[in-house]
């Protein structure tokens, strides 16, 4: 038999080195992909970064000029922000927010004057990101801006008081 071919070199064999090189692809793909992710993800907290700092400039900047900041900042939930809340518990981030914090206005450091009472503004609350929430508040007489700081954890939220400052 001129042609034989040995145990080890039949269409078996043909096929499992084909299934490995299929399999090594894959697996080559699986990495890069998880690569490309992380790096997203990265660049996401350097924007994150960068905005926080942004607006922090902004509220001091505004301290010393005693008006308000005429450069508008781009501010709002990302939808994948809104994703990740929905999965730490909250169902429409922006409103139930607002409507946290104006459940709470203990959290305002400034005392009333003339018999008023402090309050946050309904339309003065700004989500700004899913960190960070800008509000206006104030008493009647006097008015007033902050930066609270949130976090969420099933479901709950809880605030934390970066800067205020009265107009």
């Amino acid at each position: 038999m001129p042609h034989d071919i040995p145990d080890d070199q039949g269409p078996d064999r043909s096929r499992k080195a084909e299934r490995i090189a299929w399999a090594g692809f894959m697996v080559f793909l699986v990495v890069v992909l998880f690569i490309y992710m992380l790096r997203g993800a990265g660049l996401e907290k350097d924007v994150a970064a960068a905005n926080e700092e942004n607006l922090r400039l902004q509220m001091h900047l505004a301290r010393y000029l005693n008006r308000e900041v005429q450069v508008r900042a781009d501010v709002g939930l990302t939808n994948a922000q809104v994703r990740r809340l929905n999965r730490l518990g909250i169902t429409n981030p922006a409103e139930r927010l607002r409507d946290e914090l104006l459940n709470q206005p203990e959290l305002i450091p400034h005392e009333p004057v003339l018999g008023g009472t402090m309050h946050f503004l309904p339309d003065g609350i700004h989500v700004l990101n899913d960190r960070w929430v800008l509000a206006i508040f104030e008493d009647g007489h006097i008015r007033g801006q902050m930066l609270l700081q949130y976090e969420v954890a099933y479901g709950n939220i809880t605030w934390q008081v970066m800067d205020s400052y009265l107009e």
